[in-house]
């Protein structure tokens, strides 16, 4: 397994920490590879274990109190990052400073601020929309006062929200008192209405009493003249009723009893030829029954032999099953011999196979070892691309670095000539300023007021300024100018020095990148060379990974051949011994069947003797034929024998029942007699003198309905007419009739007036339910307004000085002063050995504020230059000045953070590289600061191919690489 065991001590507490990358390894069963993932294990103090690779990072986070990115930048300045911190901006050093000294809470209170302000200014937001949306929904009427007030809606804002709201509770107090009078204006009018109403509805029902009266009287005369034709319907009915409900009911009895008589007749004469014929029938029937009835011998000596002849079956079947079983076992014989014959086939072809393949698996002899060497050149050949590659990125950016130099420098020498330019004027008109102060001075005295230097009050002969001389103001725009020409060149330098510096040490990483890619390249080689160089050996690399990726598939091709080589002769050997398996188990098995054979052809042969017939068929159709002649002898005699009997018991019954019939006959016709003299005695009495006045009273159902309904309708109707008369006689006694149409329009006139004062009133009180709500509600909305404002200008103030946003001042936020605050101490103890490193030359300087008022600053780093008096950016400095600087902070910070009550304990120190660019006096300086560190209780590790190093460290590790890897040798 992989991996890597770190024991360390921290605040006096060892911990271990196991890690393994994430690689690919062998499969522990099986051929093949299989990827292990990364995992990690820490021990505590305290025995505990955590495992995880995720969690073990967290607690190591969470003990150091710092992340593997702010480690490298506190506690390691590494080959190309040692300008990282120095050159790191103010938020990477924020966020490094944040993590050390617990400055969250101050980033969090002004992230609070921040969503405070922004809440309260949506508050106000909103507001104002509602206020302008209230504003929106007044309803203005069309009169002089509501015109006026919806000119202003017109042109609405905010400010004019309260004066618009005081029109509007005006506008709603007139609309209250407009709506209490015209409430009492309809009411009068609902009032004359309903009286109007009650009066027409009197007058109409006066008129519709006269309208009936007439009516009625002439329904009175249509009455009198039906007269003789209801006596006529009144006696027809009577008749109808007692033909029908008296007389009719014996005549229909009578007419019962006679069909009854005719249908007897008839049913006895059917009858008794019906029996004759039936008595004739059963004499035939009779002599068929007993002509079957002599055949049962026959019928018995058949069933015998049918029974006799079953009972052989089983013994043809036998025969049948034997011969099948023969015809199946030498099919069977057949079958294991061509099985035979297959497996002795299949032999031969199996162990030709197992003979090439032992000879193609020694012709792949020691293909393995063949793939590994070609792996390990593809491997070397593809670190060799990668460092073609970064080579050829190094050029690049070494190109661009070059190009950009040029451009600055460019730039400063614009920023120079603008400089010279703007500071030779204002030299000439501070000079004329100068020159010129009396005439200045007289221009601003006034006659009656007293001279400043003289104190005189008059002044008759002023002095004149030049024509060219400036003001103060203009004086000193002119200096404001000269000074931002000043800094622009300054700057523009400053950023030309550093981009030199980036050059040179792009230039020291092209060289060792050349140097790793060409070890025997001359030193004075041109870029253009090495360009041309590195794509040639770029060309050709790739060249060589493609044959050798193709070599590799080849020989792995081969490697799977051997592979799957092996499995099939392991196959093979398994088929051969399965095939000898198989042959004895075919030979045994035909052995078994000729036996069965032999045994089988006696037994049959002696069944087949012992038989009449030559098979089952003949015996099953011959039982069969005489099974079917004995069922029908005996259908035949069934049918006979019940035929007879059925015949027998009909002519029986029939007889009898005639008999029955002939005894009905008699008293059917007596009940007629009787009937005929019960109906016509009734007629008589009745008053039909004869059946056909009988008939002709005689009516239906319905038509006595229609009889009796109209009759009693004439009744009812004369009844009913009676007292209507009398009633509408009293109703229209002393009274006349009235005219509608005057009272219909009086009606109109006023529902007209009433719907206009209705419609005025509905307009008003639609108004007044918008103008009254939107009027309390803007009236709470401006109030609440003026509470929001106040609460938003409190948090926008505050908001604004914590995220250093204020305008006119410093943009530096309140985590920001906070940290510089650390910051200071910092520098301050960097300082002490950056002077000692460059004989007090350099010393480092927060920076004293942003360059102009829009730009937030607070960690930024400036150098003074005690050798020049001036002021510049880190980023000017040269690569050992650049070392010294970075190696100065990373101290400094390290010091600061283990003094910081509960802060991070950086005990340990790594240098990788850098030392390359110190000269010698330069290399003395840094490495006396680093033994002055090691003497206390922290650890100093220094990477590097300086060989002035090795003399002068006493504990190494020497690194040494081979051509079977690299070997590590301890020094002390």
């Amino acid at each position: 397994k992989t991996y890597v065991e770190l024991t360390f001590l921290h605040k006096g507490k060892i911990y271990t920490i196991t890690r393994n990358p994430r690689y690919e390894r062998p499969k522990k069963s099986g051929d093949g590879m299989t990827t292990e993932n990364p995992d990690a294990a820490l021990q505590l103090p305290d025995g505990d274990i955590i495992t995880g690779y995720r969690d073990v990072t967290a607690k190591v986070v969470e003990l150091l109190g710092i992340n593997y990115r702010q480690f490298k930048q506190i506690a390691m300045i590494a080959q190309g990052e040692f300008l990282q911190l120095l050159l790191a901006d103010s938020k990477e050093r924020g966020d490094i400073f944040r993590r050390v000294f617990n400055t969250e809470l101050y980033q969090t209170a002004q992230s609070l601020l921040k969503d405070y302000e922004r809440e309260a200014k949506k508050r106000c937001e909103s507001n104002e929309q509602g206020i302008l949306q209230y504003i929106s929904g007044i309803v203005c009427p069309a009169t002089e006062q509501g015109q006026q007030l919806a000119a202003k809606l017109d042109t609405a804002n905010i400010h004019t929200a309260a004066e618009i709201l005081s029109e509007l509770q005006a506008l709603n107090a007139a609309d209250t008192s407009l709506g209490h009078s015209l409430q009492e204006q309809a009411g009068a009018l609902e009032q004359n209405l309903a009286a109007q109403i009650v009066q027409i509805t009197e007058a109409q029902y006066i008129n519709q009493a006269f309208t009936a009266l007439a009516v009625a009287q002439e329904r009175q005369k249509e009455l009198r003249r039906r007269q003789d034709e209801h006596n006529d319907r009144k006696k027809t009915l009577q008749d109808a009723e007692t033909a029908r409900y008296i007389v009719s009911p014996l005549e229909d009895a009578y007419l019962r009893e006679k069909a009854a008589e005719q249908k007897l007749i008839q049913n006895c004469q059917s009858l008794a030829m019906e029996i004759q014929a039936q008595e004739k029938e059963l004499a035939m029937v009779q002599k068929a029954y007993h002509s079957e009835k002599e055949k049962e011998p026959a019928r018995e000596r058949l069933a015998a032999a049918i029974d006799g002849l079953t009972k052989t079956l089983p013994q043809y079947d036998a025969a049948a099953g034997l011969a099948r079983e023969l015809k199946k076992l030498a099919a069977e014989q057949r079958s294991v011999e061509a099985a035979l014959e297959k497996t002795r086939q299949q032999k031969d072809a199996l162990l030709a196979q197992k003979n090439n393949l032992q000879q193609e698996l020694e012709r792949l002899t020691g293909i393995e070892v063949q793939v590994s060497i070609c792996e390990q050149e593809g491997k070397e050949l593809q670190a060799n691309q990668t460092a073609l590659l970064e080579l050829q990125s190094s050029l690049a950016r070494f190109g661009k670095l070059q190009t950009e130099s040029v451009r600055l420098q460019q730039q400063f020498n614009v920023a120079q000539e603008a400089f010279q330019a703007v500071n030779a004027l204002y030299l000439a008109k501070e000079t004329a300023f100068f020159r010129e102060q009396a005439g200045l001075l007289a221009a601003t005295l006034e006659e009656g007021k007293p001279c400043p230097v003289c104190g005189s009050t008059v002044h008759p002969h002023k002095a004149t300024p030049a024509a060219d001389a400036p003001s103060e103001a203009e004086l000193n725009e002119l200096k404001q100018k000269n000074d931002l020409a000043r800094r622009n060149m300054q700057d523009a330098s400053e950023r030309s020095a550093a981009k030199l510096a980036e050059i040179n040490l792009a230039r020291e990483q092209l060289h060792h990148a050349a140097a790793a890619c060409f070890p025997a390249i001359e030193q004075n080689i041109s870029q253009k060379q090495l360009a041309a160089l590195s794509q040639a050996a770029l060309a050709k690399n790739k060249q060589d990974i493609r044959k050798k990726y193709e070599q590799v598939r080849q020989l792995k091709e081969q490697l799977t051949r051997k592979n799957q080589c092996r499995e099939q002769l392991a196959s093979i050997e398994d088929s051969l011994q399965a095939n000898e398996t198989a042959t004895a188990q075919k030979e045994q098995q035909k052995n078994n069947i000729i036996s069965d054979l032999a045994a089988k052809t006696g037994e049959l042969k002696t069944l087949k003797a012992s038989l009449e017939y030559a098979d089952r068929s003949q015996a099953v159709a011959l039982i069969k034929e005489w099974t079917g002649t004995l069922s029908h002898l005996k259908d035949n005699f069934r049918k006979a024998e019940a035929a007879y009997h059925a015949l027998n018991s009909k002519l029986k019954g029939n007889q009898a029942l005639l008999d029955d019939w002939r005894e009905r006959l008699t008293s059917t016709s007596q009940a007629k007699k009787q009937a005929f003299l019960a109906y016509t005695r009734k007629m008589s009495e009745c008053g039909f003198a004869t059946e056909e006045a009988y008939h002709g009273a005689l009516k239906t159902e319905s038509q006595i309905n229609e009889l009796r309904h109209a009759v009693e309708q004439y009744q009812n109707e004369a009844k009913a007419l009676e007292l209507d008369l009398q009633r509408l006689a009293r109703e229209t006694e002393g009274k006349q009739q009235q005219d509608m149409e005057i009272l219909a329009a009086a009606k109109e006139a006023l529902e007209e007036e009433k719907k206009q004062v209705d419609e005025s009133l509905r307009t008003l009180m639609a108004r007044l339910s918008v103008n009254e709500p939107i009027a309390k509600a803007l009236s709470e909305a401006i109030a609440d307004g003026v509470k929001y404002q106040q609460e938003y200008l409190l948090f926008s103030n505050l908001s604004k000085t914590a995220n250093g946003e204020l305008p006119g001042k410093q943009k530096l936020a309140f985590e920001q002063y906070v940290q510089a605050s650390y910051f200071s101490r910092i520098i301050g103890e960097s300082n002490k050995r950056l002077k000692r490193m460059t004989n007090g030359r350099f010393e480092l300087m927060p920076r004293a504020g942003a360059v102009d008022l829009r730009s937030q600053a607070g960690l930024e780093i400036d150098v003074l230059d005690h050798y020049t008096g001036r002021i510049r950016s880190v980023k000017s400095l040269s690569g050992g000045e650049s070392f010294k600087a970075s190696l100065a902070l990373a101290l400094g910070l390290s010091d600061v953070i283990q003094s910081h009550a509960g802060g991070v304990e950086i005990d340990t120190l790594f240098i990788d590289e850098g030392f390359g660019a110190l000269d010698a006096e330069s290399l003395e300086q840094a490495v006396q600061t680093l033994v002055g560190l090691a003497a206390g209780n922290r650890l100093v590790g220094i990477i590097s191919h300086v060989s002035e190093l090795k003399e002068r460290i006493d504990r190494q590790v020497v690194i040494k690489k081979s051509n079977s890897g690299s070997s590590i040798k301890l020094i002390s």
